[in-house]
This record gives structure tokens, sequence and C-alpha cells, in this order.
């Protein structure tokens, strides 16, 4: 899967006053706090993704037969 960047506008040239990360079981948050009062939060969300390939182990070492697509987990 190719990395995708993001440029956030708005957030240019600001000072950053002070980065916080909440880290709870069922809630994960990086905040971006600047000087003038504005933040940016980044909520983060994990998600599950398999990768399922078929393997030959006759040999004793594993040989990929063949790759299958990415399953991913359902959007909420």
């Amino acid at each position: 899967m190719p990395h995708k960047i993001i440029e956030i506008e708005g957030a240019a040239g600001k000072t950053v006053e002070r980065i916080t990360v909440t880290n709870e079981w069922d809630f994960h948050m990086v905040t971006v706090r600047f000087s003038d009062q504005t933040a940016i939060n980044f909520g983060i969300r994990p998600r599950i993704e398999i990768e399922p390939e078929l393997l030959d182990w006759k040999t004793g070492n594993d040989e990929v037969l063949r790759k299958y697509g990415v399953i991913y987990e359902h959007e909420r």
C-alpha cells in the first residue's frame, strides 16, 4: 500500500505550545496545541488488516504459493 502524505491546512507557521498523547484502552488521540490558543486533534482508530498467503511447507521452509488481497476490518 503506498504511503499517503496529508498536509494540514492552517497549521503552517504556528508555534507549538504543547503536544499531548491520550492512550486509553478505547480512546487514542494526539493533540497539538498552538500558542494562539488553537489546536489540532488526531483521533487514532486502530484497525485489523489480514494478509492471507498460501504456503508450501513440504521442504521444511515456507514457500509462498499464492498471496491474496488484504482483508480490511469493516468501517463503522
